[in-house]
């Protein structure tokens, strides 16, 4: 089975599958679940927003030469922001907490390990971070209205991440958990138990004996398959966003903040059984905490603080209901008017 053993490459695994030689077709399994992840995340933000808009709430940015642009219609270059800014934002967060493994990449700086070091370790928190304030610079740039942007962005958000965590389980890139020796329970799958990670792209542990399908390490104990963990988690927490969004979209922000507690409050657990000894902590309050705990504590703060200040002010200040768009029935007006659907 795909998830009881890695495959630094799709490829390999199809390979495997088929009997067909994929060999000539390196595709690497932690990007190809991303791309994957991009994928679904622009599938579902673009539907998101296309309810905002069909509802009224997030009304066309403008009216040129007879088309009409709305903020659906850039679910393109918001797929290329997340992925420049967060990928940036990602490799430097995990400089800022590993600086250590970056010294190959200065000390023989070529293009492979340039490459290798950017996409080896990545903090999704960094990511986030970087890429949402890049998405509100643009946000304000082209007058989307923020609050209803960040609200869809949260949704799609936490489903990309899930799916980018099978990427890292497949390929065993040494996003792992801590050792994890007791017997198994005849009821739960191994792959939720404990996994060896044989075959990991990050070459760690000890070689596999009679070995021939390289990479040939695997762990010397078996450790949490935190990625499974978290795919299960983000999915929920997806699930649960995808619950409330109707009943939340006359209160703009509020599904953010709920999102960012549900992902603190996430993040914050798995770290209590990932593989990081080899993260830099930092003293706060007499603990010793690592970077994505304290960016988890902040985001379940600053979540709750957002939800009660968004609870009081609209209990105050009730949102007025837009008139929802009108789809006209004359074809001649259907042709010069980019209209959104009804509500899905």
């Amino acid at each position: 089975m795909i998830l009881l053993r890695c495959y630094p490459r799709i490829t390999d695994w199809l390979s495997e599958v088929t009997h067909i030689n994929f060999h000539w077709l390196p595709i690497q399994s932690y990007g190809f679940m991303v791309a994957c992840g991009f994928l679904a995340a622009a599938y579902v933000i673009t539907l998101e927003l296309r309810r905002r808009e069909a509802l009224g709430w997030m009304p066309a940015l403008s009216h040129k030469k007879g088309q009409t642009e709305w903020t659906s219609d850039l679910v393109g270059d918001l797929v290329i922001i997340c992925a420049i800014f967060g990928i940036t934002g990602s490799s430097f967060f995990n400089y800022l907490e590993s600086p250590e493994s970056y010294k190959g990449m200065f000390d023989h700086p070529t293009a492979y390990s340039l490459v290798s070091t950017l996409f080896s370790g990545l903090s999704v928190f960094g990511g986030m971070i970087c890429a949402g304030l890049a998405l509100l610079v643009y946000s304000l740039v082209k007058k989307i209205r923020i609050p209803h942007m960040f609200d869809a962005l949260a949704y799609c958000f936490i489903l990309a991440v899930g799916i980018g965590r099978i990427g890292c389980q497949i390929s065993g890139d040494g996003d792992w958990g801590i050792p994890h020796t007791d017997p198994k329970p005849a009821y739960m799958p191994q792959l939720l138990w404990s996994d060896t990670y044989a075959h990991n792209i990050a070459g760690e542990g000890v070689p596999i004996p009679n070995c021939t399908d390289a990479p040939c390490n695997e762990l010397p104990q078996p450790v949490y398959p935190t990625p499974m963990y978290e795919f299960l988690e983000c999915t929920a927490i997806f699930l649960v966003l995808h619950l409330l969004r109707k009943g939340l979209t006359d209160k703009p922000g509020m599904l953010f903040f709920v999102f960012a507690i549900l992902t603190g409050i996430q993040r914050y657990s798995i770290e209590q059984i990932r593989s990081v000894s080899d993260r830099d902590t930092y003293p706060i309050l007499g603990h010793y905490l690592r970077q994505a705990e304290l960016i988890s504590i902040a985001m379940v703060i600053i979540g709750i603080l957002g939800v009660i200040a968004l609870r009081i002010y609209y209990q105050r200040h009730p949102a007025q209901k837009p008139a929802p768009l009108v789809i006209p029935a004359d074809p001649v007006a259907v042709e010069t008017t980019d209209d959104r659907p009804s509500e899905l």
